[in-house]
């Protein structure tokens, strides 16, 4: 959809267009949701996060002037959203709970638990670069959007990432080599060992 689009579509939405609202909320909800999961590792807050999302939207729509694709204006709110649970998580969780792995299905990519033991332990910055450019395969650009940074730090966070990554394998006890290997082909799917690119991709388009 254009950015006319959108704010013809946010018009209708503050007008008490029910159909509009819906049709947001339809195409919308699950993206959001699948950002939210791969970032806080839990389907359950996912789901909480995704709902305060579109509550914070639906109060904020009013000042939405389509600077922006209603769709990186979302992810933004939801980013946004992320950050306070994580901020409030770390306050009141002690440092077992903040690292808790995430569920085994939760990364469909990563059948490895040792990359995903190996995700949790990066630092926010690194994990939300990679789960939006490698797990939900946003542009570089996208995901400077969403977080608010432009795209070389985005990218700058990925290359130190996949560097932490392949230090924490090299750490995880030798007495598991088929579990490093397999973590290991799984994180060179992700491009390679240099600073990487990442193929651009609309946010609008379904993931």
């Amino acid at each position: 959809m254009s950015l006319f689009g959108d704010r013809r579509l946010a018009r209708k939405i503050l007008a008490g267009d029910k159909r509009a609202g819906e049709r947001l909320v339809t195409e919308a909800f699950p993206r959001i949701f699948r950002m939210l999961r791969g970032l806080c590792c839990s389907q359950e807050t996912a789901q909480d996060l995704t709902q305060q999302t579109f509550v914070k939207a639906w109060q904020a729509l009013e000042g939405y002037r389509g600077e922006a694709s209603l769709s990186t204006w979302l992810h933004r709110i939801a980013y946004h959203e992320y950050t306070h649970w994580l901020r409030a998580r770390h306050e009141t969780a002690s440092m077992d709970a903040a690292s808790e792995v995430a569920a085994p299905d939760q990364f469909k990519s990563l059948h490895s638990m040792a990359l995903e033991r190996a995700i949790s332990q990066l630092s926010e910055e690194q994990q939300v670069a990679f789960v939006l450019c490698h797990v939900r395969q946003y542009s570089a650009r996208e995901a400077g959007a969403i977080v608010g940074v432009p795209a070389g730090t985005i990218k700058s966070r990925l290359f130190e990432a996949r560097r932490r990554l392949r230090e924490l394998l090299s750490e995880v006890d030798a007495a598991q080599p088929d579990a490093i290997a397999d973590a290991e082909i799984e994180l060179d799917r992700y491009g390679p060992k240099a600073a990487p690119e990442v193929q651009t991709q609309e946010v609008e388009t379904g993931r």
